[in-house]
């Protein structure tokens, strides 16, 4: 399989996983953060979190030289998006996501925060099922591509979507933008609530340039070897596609 643009190899190995803190205490989230740190280097801080521990938490990921991924999917009038956006600054926050509504987007970047603002397209839990029971007209491909395409033409730094998307926004978009990837399962590990969902491999073949990870490795009994699996399946895929023709 080719992918239509090749992935950005610049970006570190220990950075390809964003690990997604899905926990309900900082205590919790400490935990998680002293045993992978290291081998993974960027961490993701959603709402349940974010709610629970605050800036806090990500003090704590930042003083250790991590990336944080602060994922609270705003959603609001522009005004209040602008202003809570601003908040993100110098807090060495890399990315934030924000619905991919132009309006929303457009404030988001107008706060000049410095952080990267990620459009999230269509959630990984969504199906064409519930596009049909909104009576949107089109597929859900149409609608990830149009609002990825939407986010790339005012700036954003990148967009949330899943692997099999990946393929059409590399090939109708380019590779001037990063897309980041939820809903990613090792071969053999159970789906969750996710709907569209992808191995590491194939993400990073179709397109993707980092993996968002949670379940998979929280809750394994070695989650240090989860983590070295997916790199190695990582590794392989970027070394198949730079020898493919």
């Amino acid at each position: 399989m080719k992918n239509s643009a090749p992935a950005n190899y610049a970006i570190p190995l220990e950075e390809r996983i964003i690990f997604a803190l899905d926990v309900a205490d900082s205590s919790s989230a400490e935990q998680l953060i002293e045993r992978l740190a290291g081998p993974v280097r960027f961490f993701k801080v959603g709402l349940q979190l974010f709610f629970a521990a605050g800036w806090p938490i990500v003090e704590t990921i930042t003083r250790r030289g991590c990336k944080v991924m602060l994922d609270l999917k705003l959603y609001d009038i522009p005004e209040t998006v602008r202003l809570a956006v601003r908040q993100f600054a110098d807090r060495g926050i890399s990315f934030t996501t924000v619905h991919a509504s132009v309006p929303v987007m457009e404030a988001a970047l107008s706060a000049n925060s410095g952080v990267g603002i990620l459009a999230v397209t269509v959630l990984t839990s969504s199906g064409q099922a519930e596009l049909e029971a909104l009576r949107y007209p089109g597929s859900l491909e149409d609608l990830v591509l149009s609002r990825a395409g939407d986010a790339v033409r005012l700036g954003c730094a990148g967009v949330v979507a899943s692997a099999q998307e990946a393929t059409l926004l590399r090939q109708s978009l380019g590779e001037h933008f990063h897309i980041v990837t939820p809903g990613i399962r090792p071969a053999g590990a159970p789906s969750h609530d996710q709907e569209r969902i992808s191995t590491p491999g194939l993400a990073l073949l179709h397109g993707a340039d980092y993996l968002v990870v949670g379940r998979p490795i929280r809750d394994a009994a070695d989650p240090s070897a989860v983590v070295a699996a997916i790199q190695d399946e990582i590794k392989s895929a970027l070394a198949e596609h730079q020898v493919q023709p």
